[in-house]
């Protein structure tokens, strides 16, 4: 009977004993109770040598396409030199507005007053018109480079109007000194251009 007594008295000390331990020691790794989560620590790798650049690819620039020249003025088969004879407005394949400022030097256009003709030729190479351009005078005015200077060098000009002229056309402006006798231009300057309408 004591037997039994004494075993229950060792369970129950046991019992307490656990309970004790759990209600002051369980759960508790040494840490602080307010430090309840775990640092998060990022840790920085600085390479360390020389750092090879990556080669970049240049863009290659696309072509520029040349233009294509104006094609309306027939083979001049007698072409006046610069130092005779220069046509200096309009260029080469400009576009103009109606009226036309055509303008430039002769060497000796101002000898009898006898000036340049400039002929407007469409591209069938019809003869569209016809005008005689008298020499100016030349005061205050220099002559270009490449012209041959004379007593008779004269600058000339003139607003062309040219009638039915609706869209963007192309002419080839003939200037020249003279003629043959079956009226063939002589010593010819060519300026193929494109002839818009006039502003209304």
């Amino acid at each position: 009977m004591r037997f039994k007594h004494w075993k229950i008295a060792a369970l129950g000390m046991i019992g307490a004993l656990l309970v004790l331990g759990l209600a002051c020691g369980g759960g508790d790794n040494g840490e602080d109770d307010d430090n309840t989560g775990d640092d998060v620590q990022v840790i920085v790798v600085t390479p360390t040598g020389a750092v090879t650049a990556r080669p970049r690819r240049t863009p290659t620039p696309s072509p520029v396409p040349t233009p294509t020249p104006l094609v309306v003025c027939a083979p001049n088969s007698d072409l006046a030199p610069p130092a005779l004879l220069q046509v200096e407005e309009p260029k080469a394949g400009q576009e103009v507005r109606l009226p036309v400022h055509v303008r430039g030097w002769g060497s000796g256009i101002g000898e009898n007053d006898k000036g340049v003709t400039l002929a407007i030729v469409d591209q069938r190479q019809n003869v569209v018109q016809v005008n005689t351009l008298p020499p100016l005078l030349r005061e205050y005015r220099v002559p270009p480079k490449g012209l041959t200077v004379t007593d008779f060098t004269r600058p000339f000009a003139a607003d062309v109007v040219l009638p039915n002229v609706t869209e963007p056309t192309p002419f080839c402006l003939w200037v020249y000194l003279a003629t043959t006798e079956t009226g063939r231009a002589q010593q010819v300057v060519q300026v193929p251009v494109v002839i818009l309408p006039a502003i209304p």
